[in-house]
């Protein structure tokens, strides 16, 4: 076992984690370019120069402009998502910013494991089915993956290249790229509040009114960004 993978994914170089994240794309059988010269990327970025760039070799898979960052911290998303939304007008394109604080590493298509929204709209059925039998925690833990799941669907949707970011700062930059209003905005953070005492083992007495208010959060937000 070498030194690197002992350490998470926070503790890496950008260096070692643009290598490991290169790694998991050769092991599904894309071609891999690190440090990319402006011929091999089919488009203008101007004079942004990928760290990475996936070459799918089935015509049913994306290609992928990467950018590694150590922390999903003190990053200029309004930069990214310039550049997010060029390569997202080119066929087969797209851009993934990836950092050592992402929810997951491993695989190459975890977008397209997100949650759709019609399999939202089946568990919230499901999560109220729960809330109606007295399952109060199982029906607010429901809700809430409906929700972060909702958060990174919509970044992704409006090339906000935040899909993978942790939920904290999935939710700052949303509010902060104008996807959630303030009250909204409020109202996901005190709902994190509570999901959060949760799921470290804290008693959360009351918690019908909690699941009824992410319930109508929920229900709010789904139809505002659910593509027609």
């Amino acid at each position: 076992m070498t030194a690197n993978s002992q350490l998470t994914n926070s503790q890496l170089t950008e260096t070692d984690l643009g290598a490991k994240v290169a790694e998991n794309y050769r092991q599904q059988g894309f071609e891999v370019v690190i440090n990319p010269s402006t011929s091999l990327i089919p488009f203008d970025l101007g004079s942004y120069r990928p760290d990475i760039i996936i070459i799918a070799k089935k015509p049913s898979d994306e290609n992928y402009i990467i950018e590694i960052k150590k922390s999903a911290s003190r990053i200029s998303v309004d930069r990214y998502r310039a550049i997010a939304e060029i390569v997202a007008q080119q066929n087969g394109w797209r851009f993934l910013l990836i950092t050592g604080d992402d929810v997951s590493l491993e695989g190459t298509k975890d977008h397209a494991e997100l949650l759709t929204w019609e399999q939202m709209l089946q568990r919230k059925a499901q999560a109220q089915k729960f809330l109606e039998s007295g399952e109060v925690e199982v029906a607010f833990l429901y809700l809430w993956g409906i929700l972060e799941a909702a958060m990174r669907q919509q970044a992704k949707n409006v090339a906000i290249p935040i899909e993978r970011f942790p939920a904290n700062s999935l939710i700052n930059h949303l509010y902060s790229q104008g996807e959630l209003s303030i009250e909204q905005f409020d109202r996901v953070k005190e709902m994190q509040t509570v999901r959060d005492r949760l799921v470290h083992g804290y008693q959360s007495p009351n918690l019908t009114e909690p699941t009824q208010q992410l319930l109508e959060l929920v229900n709010e937000l789904i139809p505002l960004w659910k593509p027609e």
